[in-house]
Formats: C-alpha cells, structure tokens, sequence
C-alpha cells in the first residue's frame, strides 16, 4: 500500500490542511480526555455551533447539533416525522436508501425517481400538482453515487410553502451554498465537503423545526427532541464523537466561508468537466444536472479504467471508484475545499499519460 497524497474519494475524503495540527494539538493537550460536560467541553460545543453556522452562513436562529453521520440522521429525521405525509426525491443509491427507511415505518410514502432527461422545471410542477399538501419533503443536494446535482433548491419552497423539507447535503456541505430559507432540516457527514475525519456528522434545525418538535414524546434515545434540548444548553445526548466537535470549532473559523469558497469550487468544477472531456473521458450526466462537488466521468473501456485508477494510485493520488451499476464503467472525481488546483493538475498529467 502506497501512501496516498490526494484523494479524490468522495468520502472518505482528503482532509482540510488544518485538521493534522489540530489533532496532534487535541492529543498534547489531554482535552480528549476531559468528561465531555464539563464546563469546557460545554464552551467548545458552543464555539463548534457558533463555527459551523458562521462558515455555511445559516441563519442565527438555526441551531446546531452533532451525530455519527447522515445515515443516523436519515433515521432522525424519520423518526420525527414518522406521522407524516412524505415525499423523497431521489436521483440515484443514496435518495433510494433514505427512502427504503421511510417506507418501512410510514403509512404513507412516495418516492419519485429524478429524471434526468427532462427539464426541472416540468418536474417540480408536476410533482407539486400530484402532491399538494404533503407533509414533508426529502431531497438530496448532491446524490454522491453519480454525481447529480438537484438545482434550484429555492423552486421546491415555492412549490411546497407549508410542507416540512429535509436537505441531505452529505456532498455538497462546506463546498456549497445551502438556500435556508427553502429549507428546515439540514444534515451532513462531515468526511467531505468540511474535510474532516469520517464517523461525524451535523444537523443544522431550523427554528420552525424547533418549535414543531421540541415537545415531541422521545420514542428513542436520538429522538430529535431530546437532541434539540440538549443542543440548546451546547450539550450532545450521549458521550459523542469529541475530536470532531473539536476539529469543527478550531478549524472552521480559520477557513473563508462557504460563500467564498462555493464560486472557487464551481469555476474549477467546470474547468475539470471540460478538461476531462478532451481527455476522452465523457461526464455521465447532462450538463444541468452535473454537480460541482462529485463529478463523474466514463471511461473508455474497462481495461483503460483499471489502468487510470492503478497509474493513479502509483503516483499517490487515488480516484473514487464508480458506484452501483456504474462501478465498472465510472470512476468518480471529488472537488472538495480540502484539494489543491495542483492535486487536479497531477491527474491530468495521469489521464493523460493512460493508454
């Protein structure tokens, strides 16, 4: 095994520079092994909920909470919203799961397959025609397992004004702006567009939310109302994932916000979709459904893919492997904060040199 200098893995992902200094920095000072409710720890759960907000510019009325990852957070919101009417939108593997969860424990639950070969626009329409009144909404910002990007988040507050919506940003957070105001619940794991270490994640609950579910009964443990009234005196429901909520309050305020980086990120994104293209390496999806944060390219023939991802990996820069039904066919390229221009330069160099 070779040691890996970029990773373009869409998660796992490569790490913030900043996180290998924080963690030696964690180690030296014992605070690892402080009781994580004690005054300290208090006041750092309070500056990780105070980094992460300013960083992704949510609203100060939003408040912030911490879990294992996005799965679990599928789980939460389901839990909550469990009496509900609901819709999910799914563009591919992971919109698929979330829903299975649903499913399984609603008596009421639809699931519409994006397509990709039609406009957004006949799609929100039809949908908000077929679904009027529903009670909640799950979407999925960027569907890591193709690289699909859901545009025009604000166009599904338009057509659903009073409906619950769920936002899963597992790949988009930190890399991409969020529009808060179409939107209630926000979760992520935090191993991608923040570039942290992975076995994290972050709910970001809007005040409707708030009041809605604070005084629900607690049927489980991770009930979100027992998260809501901890998170409010900055406090996790059980002994939580420490060095996380650490790395979030001591690496984020000394990164530029989301809204400064999200333009870098997009302008590069194009670059490398068109880049790659003159390599011969054709992108899977059409242009306006193409995201900037995980794109996915096809690759000429097997033979080429293995040969991509071996050269690669020999020169100590490791691709995603394609996902799904895609997996012998794709190989799947992360533009996360945390890489370098110079990262993508030396894969091209690679792509290139592939016979």
């Amino acid at each position: 095994m070779g040691k890996i200098r970029h990773s373009f893995q869409p998660g796992p992902a490569q790490l913030h520079p900043s996180v290998a200094p924080l963690i030696q920095e964690a180690l030296e000072t014992g605070i690892l092994t402080r009781y994580h409710r004690d005054e300290v720890w208090v006041e750092l759960f309070a500056q990780a909920q105070e980094a992460l907000k300013k960083h992704l510019g949510a609203p100060e009325e939003w408040l912030v909470a911490f879990c294992s990852g996005a799965t679990e957070a599928w789980h939460i919101w389901i839990q909550a919203t469990a009496d509900q009417t609901a819709l999910h939108v799914s563009q591919g593997a992971f919109g698929d799961r979330w829903f299975e969860l649903r499913k399984a424990i609603s008596t009421f639950a639809k699931k519409y397959a994006w397509d990709f070969a039609q406009p957004s626009q006949e799609q929100f329409q039809a949908l908000a025609a077929q679904y009027p009144g529903i009670g909640t909404v799950a979407l999925v910002q960027v569907e890591t397992s193709v690289g699909a990007v859901l545009p025009q988040l604000e166009k599904w507050r338009a057509a659903f004004p009073e409906t619950l919506i769920a936002l899963d940003a597992t790949s988009s957070l930190g890399a991409l702006p969020v529009p808060w105001h179409a939107v209630d619940f926000v979760f992520a794991s935090a191993q991608k567009g923040l570039g942290l270490p992975a076995g994290f994640g972050v709910l970001l609950i809007s005040s409707r939310c708030i009041q809605l579910f604070r005084d629900y009964p607690a049927i489980a443990y991770n009930s979100l109302s027992r998260i809501l009234h901890m998170a409010q005196m900055h406090q996790p429901i059980s002994t939580p994932n420490l060095l996380g909520i650490y790395l979030i309050a001591k690496s984020l305020p000394a990164r530029g916000t989301v809204e400064e980086i999200a333009p870098q990120i997009e302008k590069r994104a194009a670059k490398l979709y068109a880049a790659f293209a003159e390599e011969g390496y054709e992108p899977l999806l059409p242009e306006p459904y193409r995201a900037a944060t995980v794109l996915t390219f096809k690759a000429p023939s097997e033979d080429t893919l293995r040969k991509l991802h071996q050269q690669a990996e020999a020169a100590g820069l490791y691709l995603g492997r394609g996902y799904g039904p895609h997996k012998g066919s794709t190989f799947r390229v992360a533009n996360f904060p945390a890489l370098p221009d110079e990262a993508y330069e030396e894969l091209l160099e690679v792509l290139r040199s592939v016979q």
